[in-house]
C-alpha cells in the first residue's frame, strides 16, 4: 500500500535493522519514547491481524518472538518481556516488545503506560547487542 509507511520502510534511524527475514523486519524503537531494548516486529507483507497471517508467517513469528526475548533477557537482564500488538495508529501487523528489568516497581500494564525514554547511544548499543546475540543464537543452534 503506497500509503502504509511500514510497506517500504526507511532504514530504521536507530541502530539499523536488529533483524531481517524474508517476513519479519525488526528495529529498536525511537529513543526519545521508548527503553532501551524495545523491538518493532514489523511484518514483510502488507496485513493486519493475525488472522491474516500464511502458516509460514505465523510459525516463523512464533520462532523469530522466542528467540528475540531470550536475546533481550541476556543484553538487557530483563525478568520478563511483554509482547503488545494493537495495530490501531498503523494498520500494517507490527508488534512491540519491552523488555522489563526485575528491580522495575511497575507489572503488566502499569509498567507499559508508564513513560519511557533512553538515550539514542544506550539504544544503539543495545540494538548491536541483540543483532549480536541474535547471531550467536543462529551459529549455536547450527541454522
Amino acid at each position: 500500500m503506497s500509503d502504509c509507511p511500514y510497506c517500504d520502510p526507511p532504514e530504521p534511524a536507530t541502530g539499523g535493522w536488529v533483524h531481517s527475514d524474508e517476513h519479519w523486519l525488526v528495529a529498536h524503537g525511537p529513543s526519545e519514547t521508548t527503553m532501551a531494548g524495545a523491538l518493532r516486529v514489523t511484518s514483510r507483507r502488507h496485513y493486519t491481524d493475525f488472522a491474516e497471517m500464511t502458516r509460514a508467517e505465523a510459525e516463523s513469528f512464533g520462532r523469530l518472538l522466542t528467540r528475540l526475548d531470550a536475546a533481550l533477557r541476556a543484553v538487557t537482564d530483563a525478568e520478563r518481556v511483554h509482547a503488545v500488538s494493537t495495530r490501531d495508529r498503523v494498520q500494517h501487523f507490527h508488534a512491540w516488545l519491552y523488555p522489563r528489568p526485575a528491580s522495575h516497581p511497575l507489572r503488566g500494564t502499569d509498567f507499559l503506560n508508564a513513560p519511557q525514554r533512553t538515550t539514542s547511544a544506550e539504544a544503539e548499543r543495545t540494538a548491536a547487542e541483540v543483532r549480536a546475540q541474535l547471531t550467536t543464537q543462529h551459529m549455536v543452534a547450527g541454522e
